[in-house]
């Protein structure tokens, strides 16, 4: 366990960050109908959970990290296989799904990481089509085997980059300790979330996705665009080791993880959207008051937090 006086100032902002959003909040609904109170109460309590979790995820760098992104995980792919029909699916399929989160998070916690990157997508390819054929099940299996498949890929090898993100290869560390990358994707990531609903909300009047996601609004994609952009350059500093953002190269890579980022998390937002239409629900569960499910929380990560650690492995 580490944690250093950037780190530790960077929690407190935090936390007092969210101390005044919540009392704006609280003094927002303290007239409106019992049930969207219900509601923005609810959402708090879930925000304010995620970030304890992700400050403790923080302190105790890749094993706890590891072992919050394994529970997001088993918790996003249970919803998924719950969308999709567990019945379909066959038992023996299941296990074969949930059997990856282990595999893949004790890969990285043991510090395995090249065998993390291609033991999972090529294991689970052959293993899954295996047992469900040795189960003779041949009704829906195209169908079924690639959205088992789909569902591994997006919430455990897709989210578990970020994990890996503790072993990107740099010359230093950055300010705040070898969690500062997984900071950053984070905070990023859900900034942009937060700042396209709101803006969308507001102003947004020319849908992108109509059909998809019929919320997604260009005025709120760009609102994201602007607050990751501005986000990634203020934090580049103390989460990053790129070099200073007053140097070309600095501003560049800052200015390019922004961009990264938002448009790695629309893409992943519109996916998850993508499958819950074509399943004919609206969230993934209301295991999280006011939120929905956790693929509702997690569906962006689970692009951006690939795309950066690649893009990291490209540019240092």
């Amino acid at each position: 366990m580490e944690i250093n006086s950037y780190l530790f100032w960077l929690l407190i902002g935090t936390f007092t960050a969210l101390c005044g959003g919540t009392a704006v909040r609280i003094v927002a609904i303290r007239n409106a109908d019992p049930e969207l109170s219900r509601k923005r109460i609810g959402s708090l309590k879930v925000w304010w959970t995620l970030a304890v979790l992700m400050a403790l995820a923080a302190v105790f760098q890749r094993p706890g990290a590891a072992a919050l992104l394994a529970v997001a995980s088993f918790l996003g792919l249970r919803e998924f296989l719950d969308l999709i029909g567990k019945q379909r699916i066959g038992k023996a399929g299941v296990i074969v799904a949930y059997l990856s989160i282990p595999l893949q998070y004790l890969l990285i916690a043991m510090g395995l990481d090249n065998e993390a990157k291609f033991i999972l997508p090529v294991g689970m390819l052959l293993l899954l089509s295996t047992v469900r054929l040795m189960g003779g099940e041949t009704q829906g299996f195209i169908r079924t085997t690639a959205g088992v498949y789909w569902g591994v890929m997006l919430l455990v090898f897709g989210l578990s980059h970020a994990a890996l993100l503790f072993t990107v290869a740099t010359d230093h560390m950055p300010a705040v300790g070898a969690s500062g990358w997984l900071l950053f994707v984070v905070i990023v990531t859900e900034m942009d979330d937060i700042a396209q609903a709101l803006v969308g909300r507001a102003i947004g009047r020319r849908k992108i996705t109509p059909t998809i996601s019929p919320n997604k609004t260009w005025e709120g994609f760009l609102g994201g665009v602007f607050t990751s952009v501005f986000l990634s350059i203020l934090l580049a500093p103390w989460l990053t080791s790129f070099p200073s953002v007053f140097t070309s190269r600095g501003l560049l890579l800052s200015f390019g993880s922004g961009l990264l980022i938002v448009s790695a998390a629309f893409l992943g937002d519109i996916n998850m959207s993508a499958i819950k239409r074509d399943v004919g629900v609206k969230d993934g569960s209301s295991i999280l008051p006011g939120m929905g499910g956790i693929i509702d929380r997690v569906d962006s990560l689970t692009f951006t937090a690939p795309a950066y650690y690649y893009f990291l492995c490209l540019v240092l």
